[in-house]
């Protein structure tokens, strides 16, 4: 008889798996960028990644933007909240990348996302790391230009108990920039020539902490909680010298235009979700509540030093905003005999929102505050939108359809009370969004699809609050309430093949628009611009995109991407056009150098920005190199990053703005040279357990 001894049994207390992880993976609606398996991401932030991911760029004013357009909408972990909904642009450079797991961008959503964003959603998974003990990591970051954060993430699971919670701070400033605008207005005699001079000085600073808990008492039902809490302020520090000159090139004014401007944003976000899986057919049913606040104040500062044949001026605004928006969801999700699959659900949502404002004029002559109603616009609204969707796929061999349907209808109440009377408007929308999915697998290696939906654009409050905002006292801007739902339709073919070390990607994708909205602005004899928002535009958009991937080895690899697309504006009422074609390429590679030490390489590159006014000249660039060492068996990690280190000065793309009465000419520059160093420690217990329950995740390939 032959012994089953095992001889000595030793208890694991953490088992630790390397492997190269694959950076990017595409389907028919969309491509994920992996951030957990991109060495940037430890000591580098969401903005430092966000130039990386294929389908994204971002401008020389930090603005990220999809397929070249700034219309999408941005979900954390598959939902809206109002922690991103403002001030996108500087909020990403205070998230810390290592908290983040992978960045989904949905070109061709599926009907079970919500219809807003007509560029596609940018779908941000926050990482969880679920392991029965605990884990967790603590870092900072500092930089050249005086940016100081700080990071801590814990994770705990104790048998049926999932609890998880990540808190950071950030504050920094962003480098100062230089910049001279001119503008020809052709419907003036004394006023026909405008010259800005301008620096900006900003410096932002935010507080966030999130908690996600989970309790499974068995493999068939989940409960889950989660919140986030976000404080930001951001201070913003402008001097101007405005000057005018007649047709005649004689100056008729000249003054000088401080202004301080101090916004702070707030979030509140919670969410309560149940998830139940039956055993008969694996089908899983979800219901969720979730409620967003948002509270927001701006405070606005005007000072006029006059020159020449300008008087005294201060003014000082402010505006105080609240919005609350509430969301119960039931989702239903099955897969029937491996090649069916059943979609269905439906959502409420409740968007309300109360805005209140105030401005004061500085009266010289009694030196006292003056209040002025002329600009003021206080709003109350409401938004409903009721929605239902369903979709079926199936497979059939190497051939896999989907097909879905989802039905939106859009409530919009609200009264505008100013100085000149009470303004009510009501209006609603019923949208019918069509989704058709194909993917054809060719072989092991290549896969060809085809993926057709509609999106639809919804106006912010900001874009129809009518509240007239004074940027100086020759420049106003003010939302528009009668804006309608943008719809545009989209079709996007992907083609995908792949070897042993590659894998490349080509994506071509059109969309038609016919009433896009566009920030427009008209001059006046007076000197005076005034901008707002209008549903003047019709826009087709085409592009074709091409990414790929190389690693060889172990020790190096290399990702690339390169887009160019064409835009098409018309304005029928405005009897206006513009075209131009627009393009970017990024690159990033990494190595491993020596034992624990990886350095890395990444730029980005694009140009010809268009919309129906404006055109972008030049290109705008972006390149970094960074070293990153671990020790204590890479539990702490050390990382050095330099942005742009060979550069004292960065022009960025001048921008013509060409209308029927007024031509525009914008150019800027600053120093782009940042240096970084971050530090981060990595600690927990944890055990392999073999009993863990298994969870289903819904997946958008069938």
């Amino acid at each position: 008889h032959q012994s089953d001894s095992l001889g000595t049994v030793r208890k694991l207390n953490e088992v630790t798996v390397v492997a190269r992880q694959e950076l990017i993976s595409t389907d028919a609606d969309k491509l994920t960028y992996n951030v957990q398996a991109d060495p940037q991401a430890e000591g580098g932030n969401l903005i430092d990644i966000l130039r990386n991911v294929p389908m994204l760029s971002i401008n020389s004013e930090d603005n990220v933007m999809l397929n070249g357009s700034s219309d999408y909408k941005v979900l954390v972990n598959g939902r809206p909240t109002g922690m991103l909904a403002r001030n996108f642009n500087q909020l990403i450079k205070t998230i810390p990348a290592s908290s983040i797991k992978e960045i989904q961008v949905i070109t061709n959503p599926p009907v079970k996302y919500d219809a807003e964003g007509i560029g596609g959603i940018i779908n941000i998974v926050m990482a969880k790391r679920l392991k029965s003990g605990y884990s967790g990591s603590i870092g900072t970051q500092g930089s050249n230009l005086g940016t100081a954060s700080g990071n801590g993430y814990i994770n705990a699971q104790l048998g049926k108990f999932t609890v998880s919670a990540n808190a950071s701070g950030t504050s920094f400033r962003n480098p100062i920039v230089y910049g001279v605008t001119d503008v020809e207005n052709y419907t003036s005699e004394d006023y026909r020539y405008q010259r800005l001079d301008f620096n900006s000085n900003n410096s932002f600073s935010s507080g966030a902490f999130s908690l996600e808990a989970s309790y499974e008492p068995d493999s068939l039902n989940l409960i889950t909680l989660s919140g986030w809490a976000n404080f930001q302020k951001m201070l913003s520090d402008y001097d101007i010298t405005e000057t005018f000159w007649n047709t005649g090139h004689l100056k008729t004014i000249e003054m000088n235009e401080p202004t301080v401007r101090t916004n702070r944003y707030k979030t509140f976000s919670g969410e309560l979700a149940y998830q139940k899986t039956f055993r008969n057919d694996g089908g899983i049913l979800t219901f969720s509540y979730a409620i967003d606040g948002n509270p927001n104040s701006t405070e606005n500062d005007v000072i006029v030093v006059p020159i020449l044949n300008y008087p005294d001026y201060h003014r000082h605004s402010f505006n105080t905003e609240h919005t609350i928006q509430q969301v119960g969801q039931i989702d239903y999700f099955a897969t029937l005999q491996k090649t069916h699959q059943i979609e269905s659900g439906a959502k409420y949502t409740l968007r309300s929102h109360v805005a209140d404002s105030q401005d004061e004029l500085w009266d010289y002559a009694e030196e006292k505050w003056v209040i002025d109603d002329s600009n003021v616009n206080d709003l109350d609204y409401q938004q409903h939108i009721f929605a239902a969707y369903a979709s079926y796929g199936y497979r059939f061999s190497k051939l896999t359809l989907k097909a879905g349907t989802r039905l939106e209808y859009t409530l919009n109440r609200g009264l505008s009370k100013s100085a000149s009377g009470n303004l009510t408007f009501d209006n609603s929308n019923f949208n019918i969004v069509p989704y058709l999915n194909a993917a054809w697998k060719i072989d092991s290696r290549n896969t060809l699809s085809a993926s057709y939906t509609r999106r639809l654009g919804r106006p912010s409050v900001t874009y129809l609050n009518p509240y007239i905002f004074e940027e100086s006292p020759y420049s106003k801007m003010h939302g528009n309430p009668d804006l309608r739902t943008v719809v545009s339709d989209a079709l996007t073919l992907t083609y995908r093949t792949s070897g042993e070390t590659w894998d490349l990607t080509a994506r071509t994708y059109g969309s038609l628009c016919n009433n896009k909205i566009e920030y427009l602005s008209e001059v006046y004899p007076d000197g005076g611009k005034v901008s707002t928002y209008r549903n003047a535009v019709i826009h087709n958009h085409i592009d074709e995109m091409l990414s790929f991937s190389w690693s060889p080895g172990e020790r190096f690899s290399l990702q690339t991407s390169a887009m160019l697309g064409y835009n098409w504006f018309h304005a029928p009422s405005l009897e206006q056009k513009n075209d131009g074609i627009g393009w970017s390429f990024d690159l990033s590679s990494n190595v491993d150098l020596w034992k624990g030490a990886m350095g890395f390489v990444a730029g980005s590159i694009s140009g010809g920005e268009t919309t129906l006014q404006r055109t972008y000249h030049g290109v705008d660039y972006v390149y970094s190199l960074g070293l990153r060492q671990g020790f204590l068996q890479n539990r702490l990690i050390l990382t050095a990053r330099a942005i742009m280190p060979f550069q004292n000065r960065y022009n960025g793309s001048t921008r013509d703005t060409y209308a029927e009465n007024y031509h525009q000419h914008n150019v800027s520059w600053y120093n782009p040279r940042q240096f970084y160093l971050g530090l981060t420690w990595r600690f927990g217990k944890t055990t392999i357990n073999l009993r863990h329950a298994k969870k289903t995740e819904v997946s958008d390939k069938l």
